[in-house]
């Protein structure tokens, strides 16, 4: 028996392990149901947890959920039409499955028992609700599709859905779901804490409902698995939380991940392209796109460089993109670990795994542990100043193709500053604590693309952190609710308040209304502030002034245009210029809508899109939040949480938004990882049949 033959039957034996589905009793898996319907799942594994947290999900979500398994078979067409044909092409394109079927023999087994519980569980509450299944499509689910799927949507996240179109002159929209438009994260050491207890804040700015709404869960098993949390519909654990011991948030960073490369290609040479010299086969795949309401397949050709995934221009042209996250599998593996760490030690030992190409960390523990990173699977880049890292390269020299990726000690960040605090709102690791504790951004790789500068939320942030000696849970509380821009705005689009805090009333009298409404606003943005409103008009409409996306102040002429805008809309729809920001702006669930406070990057962050032809709805911003704090005596941690609407995205049911109030007053609900007090005040306790 020779040694290949040895090899690959160790590989067969380790593949039969993975595909091997646990034991799982449903009636030993209970489903606690607290006052505000978030499900408490208790069982005595963790494959059985996930089994339960699968199908309490899907009571609440179970669309949305299905909506994610197609995308990872290539379908989502055969569910929403032409809609979804350019994720199933992009999808496609990506060709995540073929890096899952190349990495999942070498995946902690637990992992993929966990996972292979969680599918369980959908699939049994597919059989159980067959009126409730999208198409024939969804089900089975491989366990393979499903890892693809959290590939990709991971990938996503790092600027696929903005460069594809971009490279395609707009030819294919951003994909739906998957935006990452944020987030807040506050750590706060004892030192710092006015009760001497170290304490954190999650504070997640997504989209309020769809593919990447958080929705909360506490998991517990009888393996040491107990976390409560935040998790995106499909997701088998918790993305970010508190355990007994520690809790970590996440906020999107905007490190370069992605990088575009332009092949060099002739007429001589059809469907090659040149490398060094050499003339290389560019590798070409159909990929078959099943669309709801076409009767039959609709074929698209996906190309493929040494470089990665290649699409043609209507031009001719053809550009590659090469990102870390279509190199690794593991993100989900990495998370489980975080999941099951129950020491700081652990915890980075975890991160150490380095299979989550993205995303801030920022972490407390019962130690009086503070940590943050800035977290992301680097490679190591040509040093070359004739390449520019920052735009496309030239996909014609191997000196441009990384395939190695730095440790993790390589990365941005900081433990146990003396400064007693770390805080990020997707701004530079850099300035992530006091001035005189913060990284020096020369000491890292320039090419690495992090961010050097400050934006309104962190500026407001800083603020309000150096104000306070000591922090109290109820300060603490008001830094993150906090609805005030800092005294220097910082927006795009030229958009900052000098030119628009100079104009002169007397030399424009048409518009003095709207120049003082402006100059007089207090940047504070509540729900009656008329300043608020108008520089909020303004905002939205100065991305169509400068759609060349020039960041230069605004001239005196664009501030005119804007202030006369602002006029002209409210005057046209509302017929009368002293308007509140709560009767434009809105919160809208179901039938039903209210005045909402905030705008985008104000700490209680409100991002929005046009709803009819006079006001407009919040879509994205401060959405699930989370305070931590632990305690003296090492007992449990305290929690407190919120999250925009309910439980349940469905509309009979009470859960469908009943934090809403709640949510908008500023107020949390007490949470709690205690087994018993859980039981003992539960609504509804059941299992899963």
């Amino acid at each position: 028996m020779n040694m290949k033959y040895l090899i690959a039957m160790l590989f067969l034996c380790i593949f039969q392990i993975h595909a091997q589905q646990p034991n799982i009793h449903t009636n030993q898996i209970n489903i606690a149901r607290d006052s505000y319907g978030v499900p408490h799942i208790f069982a005595p594994t963790d494959p059985e947890v996930a089994y339960g947290l699968a199908w309490a999900h899907s009571e609440d979500d179970f669309k949305t959920i299905q909506t994610l398994i197609l995308t990872g078979k290539g379908k989502l067409a055969t569910y929403l039409g032409k809609k979804g044909a350019p994720v199933d092409y992009v999808f496609g394109l990506l060709n995540t499955r073929k890096v899952v079927d190349q990495q999942i023999k070498a995946m902690d087994p637990a992992f993929i028992q966990l996972v292979q519980g969680y599918l369980m569980g959908l699939e049994a509450y597919a059989k159980a609700h067959p009126q409730e299944v999208l198409n024939k499509h969804v089900f089975p689910i491989q366990l393979e599709d499903y890892i693809a799927t959290t590939m990709f949507s991971v990938a996503i996240f790092c600027g696929v859905d903005k460069t594809l179109p971009k490279i395609l002159d707009g030819s294919i929209p951003h994909l739906p779901g998957f935006t990452g438009e944020g987030s807040n994260a506050f750590a706060i050491k004892s030192n710092k804490s006015a009760t001497g207890e170290p304490m954190l804040v999650i504070n997640a700015h997504q989209p309020i409902e769809g593919a990447t709404a958080f929705y909360e869960a506490h998991v517990q098993s009888e393996e040491g698995w107990n976390i409560l949390g935040g998790l995106f519909p499909g997701g088998p654990l918790i993305f970010h939380g508190v355990t007994p011991n520690l809790a970590w948030a996440h906020t999107v960073n905007f490190q370069d991940k992605l990088d575009v490369y332009q092949l060099h290609t002739d007429k001589a040479h059809p469907s090659q392209y040149e490398v060094d010299g050499t003339w290389m086969n560019l590798e070409k795949r159909k990929i078959k796109l099943n669309i709801k309401g076409i009767p039959f397949p609709v074929s698209k050709m996906a190309f493929n460089s040494i470089y990665g995934p290649t699409v043609k221009t209507p031009k001719g042209e053809y550009f590659s993109i090469r990102l870390p996250a279509l190199f690794d599998a593991g993100a989900l593996q990495q998370w489980y670990a975080m999941n099951r760490s129950t020491n700081f030690q652990e915890f980075k030992a975890a991160l150490g795994q380095n299979h989550l190409p993205m995303f801030n960390i920022m972490y407390a523990d019962k130690q009086d542990n503070i940590f943050y990173i800035s977290n992301g699977k680097m490679p190591y880049r040509n040093a070359d100043p004739k390449y520019n890292w920052a735009s496309t390269l030239p996909g014609n020299t191997r000196a441009t193709l990384w395939d190695t990726f730095k440790p993790l000690d390589a990365l941005p960040q900081y433990t146990n500053p003396a400064s007693g605090y770390l805080f990020n709102t997707n701004h530079s690791p850099f300035l992530a604590t006091s001035t005189d504790e913060n990284l020096n951004p020369a000491k890292f790789d320039k090419y690495d693309g992090y961010e050097t500068y400050h934006n309104n939320r962190s500026q407001r942030a800083k603020e309000l952190i150096d104000s306070f000696d000591k922090i109290s849970w109820e300060d603490l509380k008001r830094i993150k609710f906090d609805r005030q821009l800092p005294a220097k705005i910082l927006y795009p689009y030229g958009l900052d308040a000098s030119v628009l805090f100079s104009l002169k009333m007397t030399d424009y009298p048409a518009l003095a209304t709207i120049i003082q409404g402006i100059q007089q606003w207090n940047h504070v943005t509540d729900t009656e502030s008329v300043g608020a409103l108008y520089y909020n008009i303004a905002y939205y409409q100065a991305s169509k002034i400068r759609t060349n996306g020039s960041k230069e102040p605004l001239t005196e002429a664009e501030a005119l245009q804007l202030c006369q805008y602002v006029h002209d809309f409210l005057m046209k729809h509302y017929g009368k210029l002293d308007v509140k920001l709560g009767e434009f702006q809105r919160l809208v669930r179901g039938q039903e809508d209210w005045p909402q406070a905030g705008m985008p990057d104000v700490l209680a962050a409100v991002q929005t899109e046009a709803w009819g032809e006079s006001k407009r709805k919040m879509n994205s911003g401060d959405a699930y939040i989370g305070f931590v704090k632990f305690p003296k005596d090492g007992g449990l941690p305290l929690i407190e949480t919120v999250n925009t609407f309910g439980a349940s995205s469905l509309p009979e049911s009470k859960h469908f938004a009943d934090q809403r109030a709640m949510y908008q007053a500023q107020q949390t609900k007490r949470m709690t990882l205690d087994k018993a007090e859980v039981l003992k005040a539960a609504e509804r306790v059941y299992h899963p049949e």
